[in-house]
């Protein structure tokens, strides 16, 4: 969160997150139905409430009633719909962690863990009994829309398989621990109508991990987990709004796209003023830097290759931060684009 200031009025401008889930590691959803998930409706939404914020930081005292009332219900929703998506792309990612076939088959395998099924046992019973509730409350939204939640109630010390319609209607001071998206944008384009293979898919693509960090969190009255991916103290980063502020503020930063080739030659665009580099010939391109201006790199997500870009970058003495995030955060802040070059000038 950032706040910023106009004309003495303070403004509460939601940054976005970089997604927390490795599109390409996820088994039966595309990575591009996530990226576009990610970059189009989580983006919106941002974006979104940003405008709202700066509405309601615009108001004066005679401003009408019905105006600030429907803002602030607008506000409500938009906060929920950006929580909501950074918890449901935050708890993707356990296919490939947990390994989750090793085992399926025999009968001492679960595709729940033992030590989520003893967290829940209390208000469930099993298992498997939460696994049929929570299953069952998403195929009746089939054919509506709304996100399906399991949460821990601080108040009432246990946990419920809940529904959200239009990103609102959650539980008074309960936590979020697993998140589905149940709205069709987060199936269709892979499922079409199937949304029942969505959910089963959903079902085997769960990080458990990242599930079990937030339980622990909310039974300790603990702030949620750090999910961000991109978050490190060894090499310099900045966020796509700081990048957004250098680029505006005329700083003469240099952008490089690091992409690896088989990424970059799936797609026609990259960042508006960038140039693409290939992250497998750094010693090849250096020399074309500017040394006495600074370099922003960005990979596609921003887990790995930007960073080491970087760190290569800053070892041979250039002022280089990796972009949190990667192109994907810069397109879902609504940043500019451009065609690449073709591929036979990359």
């Amino acid at each position: 969160m950032k706040v910023s200031t106009s004309e003495g009025r303070m403004t509460m401008q939601q940054e976005i997150a970089p997604i927390a889930v490795r599109p390409s590691t996820l088994n039966g959803i595309s990575e591009l139905m996530v990226v576009s998930h990610y970059e189009n409706d989580y983006g919106n939404a941002v974006r979104t409430l940003n405008a709202v914020r700066r509405e309601l930081a615009a108001l004066d005292a005679d401003t009408p009633p019905y105006r600030l009332r429907g803002l602030k219900r607008e506000e409500l929703s938009l906060m929920g719909s950006v929580a909501l998506h950074e918890l449901y792309f935050g708890n993707l990612g356990g296919y490939r962690r947990a390994g989750p076939n090793s085992g399926l088959g025999r009968p001492d395998w679960h595709e729940v863990p033992d030590a989520f099924a003893s967290e829940i046992a209390a208000d469930f019973g099993s298992a498997s009994a939460w696994r049929r509730e929570f299953v069952g409350t998403a195929q009746s939204l089939v054919g509506g829309s709304g996100w399906v939640l399991l949460t821990y109630s601080r108040r009432q010390k246990r946990f419920w398989n809940q529904i959200a319609a239009d990103h609102t209607q959650a539980a008074v001071d309960a936590a979020p621990v697993l998140v589905l998206d149940m709205y069709e944008h987060a199936y269709q384009s892979d499922f079409g109508a199937n949304a029942t293979a969505y959910i089963d898919t959903f079902m085997r693509n769960i990080n458990w991990e990242t599930v079990l960090k937030r339980i622990k969190a909310a039974r300790n009255d603990q702030p949620p987990p750090n999910e961000d991916p991109s978050v490190t103290t060894d090499i310099p980063s900045l966020s796509v709004e700081e990048l957004a502020v250098q680029i505006a503020n005329g700083s003469g930063v240099q952008i490089v796209d690091a992409r690896q080739r088989n990424h970059m030659s799936r797609f026609v665009d990259l960042m508006a003023g960038a140039t693409w580099r290939d992250p497998d010939c750094v010693e090849e391109w250096i020399a074309e830097l500017t040394p006495d201006k600074p370099v922003a790199v960005y990979c596609s997500w921003g887990f790995d290759v930007g960073r080491n870009v970087t760190k290569t970058l800053i070892e041979r003495g250039f002022d280089a931060r990796f972009v949190r995030g990667g192109i994907s955060a810069w397109y879902a802040l609504g940043g500019a684009r451009a065609l690449r070059p073709a591929a036979g000038n990359m």
